[in-house]
């Protein structure tokens, strides 16, 4: 696991330094200035381009089959609150980015996937290999409450990783990289088999057959033992709630956090100037 983990991290920092080649080759230009004169600026800060799909991951609240209808020109407050609790921890950490909303809250994953093409998959000669932009998501299932072990959960899950592959895929031909941000353990069901689970492994699914990326790891998880195969109870699973699958703001905080961490280790290694040309290895 750890090994993969490495491995999608690594590649997707080596697709980042190829970003970074086209998405900022107009800032550079401009940063050098022009015309007349012989006088020179500073070079502009290098500007990243994030839209946010999905659930807002900065909300509180318990995950339901009801959702707050909301646009890209009129976001919920709470996707508003994601925007800006994003763009001012990327800032903290010296990344400037422009952060929008595009879908967040009342449309689902199928009904964007199925509202192209019938759901189809893009055709492997429309695929780009120069992304510009980056899709942040966090999409959730419809139903975040049935375990993973229903039949008719299952099959969620299993659409879900299908839609998800082909939104990836799409998403790769209009020249941007998808990053899905992971879910919080929860403790609802026996054995790890609760909806947070079942998303985990829709997410794992849909990577294999695409070039998606997660973010949002925080160092948090639930153990389960004893015959009925229960969570083992421990002081930090009151971060979970009554109902041991909604994370408090402590832990919304941590993924955020953990989000900001993620990108501007990408943002600083592709942006770092390259060694001079004429050095060597040796010093020779």
């Amino acid at each position: 696991m750890t090994q993969k983990y490495s491995e999608r991290r690594q590649r997707g920092i080596t697709m980042f330094k190829k970003i970074a080649v086209f998405a900022f080759a107009a800032l550079g230009l401009v940063a050098c200035g022009g015309g007349g004169g012989g006088g020179s600026s500073a070079p502009a800060a290098k500007t990243m381009k994030l839209s946010l799909y999905g659930q807002p991951f900065t909300k509180s609240q318990a995950v339901s089959h009801a959702r707050v209808v909301a646009s890209a020109s009129t976001p919920s407050s709470d996707a508003a609150a994601t925007v800006q609790t994003l763009q001012d921890a990327l800032a903290a950490r010296g990344v400037p980015a422009t952060v929008t909303a595009q879908v967040m809250d009342g449309t689902t994953l199928h009904q964007i996937v199925m509202g192209e093409n019938n759901g189809l998959p893009p055709t492997p000669d429309q695929f780009k290999t120069d992304p510009s932009e980056y899709l942040i998501v966090n999409f959730q299932l419809d139903d975040m409450v049935t375990p993973s072990t229903d039949a008719a959960q299952a099959a969620s899950i299993s659409q879900f990783a299908q839609d998800l592959t082909v939104f990836t895929q799409r998403a790769a031909v209009s020249g941007k990289l998808v990053y899905a941000v992971l879910p919080i353990q929860t403790c609802d069901a026996p054995n790890g088999t609760g909806a947070a689970f079942g998303l985990m492994e829709a997410i794992r699914a849909a990577q294999n057959h695409s070039n998606l990326n997660t973010m949002g790891a925080i160092p948090f998880g639930v153990a389960f033992g004893g015959s009925q195969g229960n969570a083992i109870p421990t002081p930090e699973l009151v971060h979970l709630g009554a109902d041991c699958r909604t994370p408090d703001a402590y832990l919304l905080n941590m993924r955020t956090n953990a989000i900001a961490d993620y990108i501007a280790t990408l943002y600083k290694q592709a942006t770092a100037p390259a060694p001079a040309s004429g050095a060597s290895a040796t010093g020779t």
